[in-house]
């Protein structure tokens, strides 16, 4: 018999699996199912046991071994089900009044699998048409026993009772036998849940009661409860509100291949049995177990037992800190000279305070409890957050001089480590704050996929590598080895609608912490300083942009749970920005400047999604001004893709920033290099990147190409090239995927040289793509195209830029993918200077600005130690122009007025 795991703090079979009698069971379970309460449970029992021995209640009689209290849920109220189970989707499920109770209405639980209308129309849906009224109904859930990988015989018993049955709900079908409750067995995969739509075998068993009076032993192969074997579904006891049940599920092996499962539903005196007869053990009985429930019917849950027989319990290990991350885009020095930065923490249930210390050791010598708090904030659950805290720190040192190091506590217990075993043998690990000084090392990393290809084993659905950390065994296995100081994450770092639509907002934080919460993603965003931009850009509704993501979160009648739409939005603001109080409709203000310490290189945030211009190009024909199409076309000057107040804020920083090396990132494919055509104008997917709205994209072009060490890189097209615009001299890199494939198919004239679909002339320095590896289109061959972006950014004199596409499985002595990288001297890029500067001297180790005598921004740049400029000349100003320079150091001001000179021959 196996031995009870030892205790925990969550009351399940961590420290309650205490062994129970046959016999006594049997008297506590019947009085369960007959509704005997301890006060009359003399007088009734006998009379009780005698009706149930007589329906053959007794199933444990043929299974050796002592049963044993898997949980009895006496723990206190909490969204979290408890340590000791898991599942796809725990938002059905909390815990209240001493049992697991079902959760029957969540904020967006309405939410619909559904993309925007157009795929209606592309995939002749509905005769193209997205109906915008619909019903709803609930689909699985499964919670798993995350201790018992069952085999051979055992048998499992859950006592319950009925809350309320289902009922008329507004939005919501109601039809006899979608409400169920039972227990799962077998399944591969703890994250078995939701629809079926795996192959017969290939999913788990359920025996459950149903609402449409049935009980019986299903199949969760298909999305309706269909029964595993003929004969495994009988009419079963009607119930109603406040009914005790008792239902056993009882595996016998019949061969060493076969087993006989058996299930009884019990209430009262009545007992419904079902039998399924030389089932495959391997491929239906053996695996995990746990409790199912599913459509509206409101049921608790009070005890789980197990007989295990041979079978022993796993240590399966969690994480009381799911993740914690420090923004690096909140890094700044306040009034008092002090470094501040906001923290991320999220916890796996509900607590009161989290605190952050921060050391220059990783190991203080007197231990981590003698570090002084940094900062410290409330955990936080409400209808958009679950047990988070936003830790505002102040550091001790300054981040531009040094290493430092943090650990993370809950109500005064250090939570750092992880003790999961995971894809790296990273556990017993605190936080890193990497010194931030030249050369800059910063990683780019998009769309990170949670489900699909794996290179480690059977990944179908519900099979035993389903869900995933990475897509990869060895993924980041050398990541160390590059130094990087900065994970930049980059649009689709989670999906909110790629593998459930989630109907609750615990099911979202379950996508979202499976995605950067894993083993692998954690250690990276704990041993790093980060960006993310913008999480996931759909929240949770494919190819939303812009206008419709407004009007999603505003209006009901548009085919979507407003709000499903407006908690995503705010989950994704809260994550990615520390913001306390998101709105749920308003466009936040994402754009960002992070400076580092030493002011010698920026990291721009943009948003080029939320304030764009609508797609609409048919105004004309749908406002009754005939049938002309695409008047107001991709290519009108008025088309805008950051919005007035973002492109002024970005057009300030890049003529004013006084950094010599400015990165941008967000602005998701300005070159027209993609299939579709974005000359199909009314194409969704074409228009999912900025490169549709040309007029938008031409502004920022120009804008980029005014000066020197400006870059600009984005993910979401699941491809990596790096290319060079030739006219303005720009390099723009996109990278990723780092676990969803999908990439966008190339132009048909692609190549090492080329021009878009807008006839800009651009250089292909490489490609890694789903089915080529350069740019001359060489087929790939090798692992996935699984791939991050190395990026090695020296601002200081004489400085350049490096970009090589890395596998991630490379190491950095490996040669770069793609057909190669690229190596970029600073002052190389940009249009050509129009003018040369005078030789002058000014302030030392000053922020220096040039503008016109009106007082218009032309650009910024530095001086050195001895008051002197490397910057030679100006772009798109011309010679014998008077231009004003002021430089600024502390508290010192100096202003010069200048005149630019010709460009000396030679």
């Amino acid at each position: 018999m196996a031995t009870p795991r030892s205790a925990s703090h969550d009351g399940s079979s961590r420290n309650q699996a205490a062994g129970v009698s046959r016999r006594k069971f049997h008297e506590t379970a019947l009085v369960a199912a007959t509704g005997v309460t301890a006060l009359n449970q003399a007088s009734q029992q006998a009379t009780a046991q005698k009706a149930a021995t007589q329906k053959d209640i007794l199933l444990g009689e043929n299974i050796a071994g002592e049963l044993v209290v898997i949980d009895d849920f006496q723990r206190a109220d909490t969204f979290y089900h408890g340590d000791g189970w898991e599942s796809l989707n725990p938002g059905y499920w909390k815990l209240e009044q001493n049992a697991l109770r079902r959760r029957v209405r969540t904020r967006g639980d309405r939410a619909r699998k559904t993309g925007f209308p157009f795929h209606y129309r592309t995939n002749n849906i509905n005769n193209g048409v997205m109906p915008t009224e619909y019903l709803s109904s609930p689909p699985y859930s499964m919670l798993w026993q995350r201790d018992w990988n069952l085999s051979g015989g055992y048998m499992i018993v859950v006592e319950a009772t009925v809350q309320k049955l289902p009922e008329k709900t507004e939005g919501f079908s109601l039809n006899p036998g979608d409400g169920l409750i039972g227990i799962c067995f077998g399944a591969k995969t703890r994250m078995e849940s939701w629809y079926g739509g795996s192959r017969v075998g290939q999913a788990c068993w359920y025996a459950a009661w149903r609402d449409n009076h049935t009980f019986g032993i299903y199949d969760h192969a298909k999305d309706l409860p269909t029964p595993a074997q003929k004969q495994s579904e009988k009419p079963a006891a009607a119930l109603k509100s406040g009914d005790p049940i008792v239902i056993y599920l009882k595996v016998k092996p019949s061969d060493a291949i076969k087993a006989d499962v058996t299930a009884q539903f019990v209430f009262k005196d009545q007992v419904t049995t079902v039998q399924c007869q030389g089932v495959d053990q391997a491929a239906i009985t053996s695996g995990y177990f746990g409790v199912v429930t599913r459509g509206l019917l409101d049921v608790e849950i009070r005890r789980v037992l197990l007989v295990a027989e041979d079978n022993e319990p796993i240590r399966s290990e969690v994480n009381e800190l799911r993740v914690a991350y420090p923004l690096g885009n909140t890094l700044k020095q306040n009034a008092d000279g002090k470094w501040t930065c906001r923290f991320i923490t999220v916890f796996r249930d509900q607590g009161d305070k989290a605190e952050i210390r921060i050391s220059s050791e990783e190991k203080p010598a007197k231990g981590w409890e003698t570090i002084p708090v940094a900062g410290s904030a409330t955990i936080i659950t409400n209808d958009f957050r679950r047990a988070t805290a936003v830790v505002t720190v102040t550091l001790p040192g300054n981040p531009g001089q040094a290493e430092m190091f943090y650990t993370v506590w809950k109500d005064g217990v250090d939570v750092t480590a992880d003790p999961r075993s995971g894809f790296l043998p990273q556990q017993d690990y605190v936080g890193r704050l990497p010194r931030l000084t030249a050369p800059y090392r910063l990683c780019g990393l998009s769309c990170h996929a949670i489900h699909g290809e794996f290179d480690g084993g059977r990944a179908g659905k519900f099979q035993e590598n389903w869900l995933h950390d990475q897509p990869a065994v060895n993924a980041y296995k050398h990541l160390d080895q590059y130094d990087f100081q900065v994970m930049v994450w980059e649009d689709d770092i989670w999906y909110l609608e790629l593998l459930l639509y989630t109907t609750s907002v615990d099911d979202a934080y379950l996508q979202i912490m499976t995605a950067i919460g894993g083993p692998t993603s954690r250690w990276q965003m704990m041993r790093h300083w980060n960006t993310l931009n913008p999480g996931d850009h759909d929240h949770g509704m494919d190819d939303v942009k812009g206008p419709e993501q407004l009007a999603l979160r505003r209006r009901t009648d548009l085919g979507q749970d407003r709000e499903y739409m407006r908690r995503n939005f705010q989950i994704v603001q809260h994550l990615i920005s520390g913001d306390e109080k998101p709105s749920p409709v308003a466009n936040p203000k994402r754009w960002s400047a992070w400076a580092m310490p030493n002011g010698d290189f920026t990291l721009a945030l943009v948003d080029a999604r939320l304030w764009r211009s609508s797609q609409d190009t048919h105004i004309w024909a749908t406002e009754g001004w005939g049938d002309k199409e695409n008047v107001y076309d991709r290519t009108d000057p008025t088309r805008s893709l950051l919005g007035e107040e973002q492109f002024s804020w970005l057009q300030d920083l890049i003529t004013t920033s006084a950094s010599p090396l400015i990165l941008v990132s967000g602005i998701n494919g300005m070159h027209t290099i993609w299939e579709p055509s974005p000359m199909i104008q009314r194409n969704r997917v074409a228009a999912d990147y900025a490169g549709w709205v040309k007029a938008g994209c031409d502004r920022v072009l120009e804008l980029f190409g005014s000066r020197d060490g400006v870059f600009s890189v984005y993910g979401d097209v699941h491809n990596a090239c790096i290319m060079k615009n030739l006219e303005h001299n720009l390099y723009e890199c996109c990278f990723g995927p780092i676990g969803r494939t999908g990439g966008r198919q190339l132009k048909p004239e692609f190549g090492p040289k080329m021009q878009d679909y807008d006839e800009r002339p651009l250089e292909i320095t490489a490609l890694y793509h789903k089915q080529f590896q350069s740019p001359s289109k060489q087929p790939r061959t090798g692992p996935q195209y699984w791939n991050f972006l190395e990026m090695h950014l020296d601002p200081r004199e004489n400085g350049n830029v490096q970009f090589k596409i890395r596998n991630l499985i490379d190491p950095p002595t490996e040669k770069p993918r793609g057909g190669g990288g690229a190596t970029i001297p600073l002052q190389s890029t940009g249009r050509p200077i129009a003018c040369q500067l005078p030789k002058f001297k000014t302030l030392p180790n000053a922020d220096i600005h040039f503008a016109t005598i009106q007082g218009k921004p032309i650009r910024g740049t530095r001086s050195s130690a001895d008051g002197t400029i490397s910057l030679k000349g100006l772009i798109d100003i011309e010679p014998a122009t008077r231009v004003v320079m002021t430089a600024i150091a502390g508290t010192e001001v100096d202003a010069q007025v200048i005149t630019t000179l010709p460009i000396a021959e030679g």
